[in-house]
């Protein structure tokens, strides 16, 4: 995983640990490979990735500006040092260098009571279009030490990655409004991107209860009583044709409880309840188009009928 990935895929507070020492007989071993690994992962020699650019609406190469915050750096400013030991036996502290992973100042093996047990730096990443270069993207992320295991971790990005990828929640905004049903909509694509898949559920779930309660409330539908299959089956006629035999399986899904479900289980029911929902929007939004090319044709010929009698 690269540096390209991490932006374009995770969500943000994704995190990935790096175990760089070992304890054998109360001394710390380093492991370089792993620290190359992990430089590897925050991009440090990365000079682009690419990207979508959500004011371009396409992909492009971003030039990549880095920051360091909190790293010690050399007399020239050539490179940076995460320092993870204290001084001991008369050498100075023990510093990875972030060019290489190689250790400078004391090396290891490093006594048990001298690794640190905890430090923090962050990295703050510039992304430019090449396409247009007041096109920016920004993205933070940290370095963290619990002792020999260091965690990095997603912790900003704007603008985010619905806006990256380019989702869009305002084609359906006037049939979401109708049901009040916008925010529920939007939260409920957040929470899926950051992989909060039960957050999700919840909310995709909420605009389908909107809908069927909307359609039982326009078209005066009494019910026998208040079971998610008996509305389903009362307004089925309004939903698009090609749906109407899916809405039997949905009610299954439906009827889980928020508490019976698992991540894993809520993605798997998300995507499907997503494809439905979304083909019914569609459907709404097609028959909102018609009504009003209805209405303007209709006034057109009208204003004809009366100029040539």
């Amino acid at each position: 995983m690269n540096i390209e990935t991490v932006f374009n895929d995770n969500s943000l507070y994704t995190t990935k640990s790096f175990k760089l020492f070992t304890l054998e007989d109360n001394k710390y071993e380093y492991n370089e490979e792993t620290a190359k690994e992990m430089i590897e992962y925050l991009g440090l020699d990365t000079d682009k990735i690419i990207t979508r650019c959500n004011e371009c609406k396409k992909e492009f190469p971003f030039d990549v500006e880095k920051k360091c915050i909190g790293f010690l750096s050399d007399i020239n400013e050539t490179t940076n040092y995460m320092q993870v030991t204290t001084n001991f036996s008369n050498a100075p502290s023990g510093r990875i260098d972030m060019n290489g992973g190689k250790i400078w100042g004391g090396m290891p093996p490093y006594p048990e009571k001298n690794l640190l047990s905890y430090n923090k730096w962050y990295i703050e990443y510039q992304f430019t279009c090449n396409n247009d270069s007041n096109h920016r993207y920004l993205m933070i992320l940290s370095i963290e030490q619990k002792k020999d295991t260091f965690i990095i971790k997603k912790v900003g990005q704007d603008p985010s990655m619905l806006d990256v990828h380019g989702f869009d929640f305002d084609k359906y905004k006037k049939q979401l409004e109708k049901l009040k049903a916008y925010d529920d909509y939007k939260k409920a694509d957040l929470s899926n991107a950051d992989h909060f898949y039960v957050g999700a559920y919840a909310y995709l779930r909420r605009v389908f209860e909107k809908m069927l309660n909307k359609y039982i409330k326009d078209n005066n539908v009494t019910l026998e009583d208040e079971h998610v299959d008996t509305k389903i089956k009362s307004v089925k006629e309004y939903f698009d044709p090609r749906i109407k035999d899916l809405l039997k399986n949905l009610y299954s899904i439906l009827s889980k409880s928020i508490h019976e479900l698992d991540e894993e289980k809520s993605k798997n029911y998300y995507q499907y309840l997503k494809a439905v929902i979304d083909m019914q929007l569609e459907f709404e939004y097609t028959e909102d188009e018609k009504n009003n090319q209805s209405k303007q044709l209709n006034s057109i010929l009208n204003k004809i009928v009366n100029e040539i009698k």
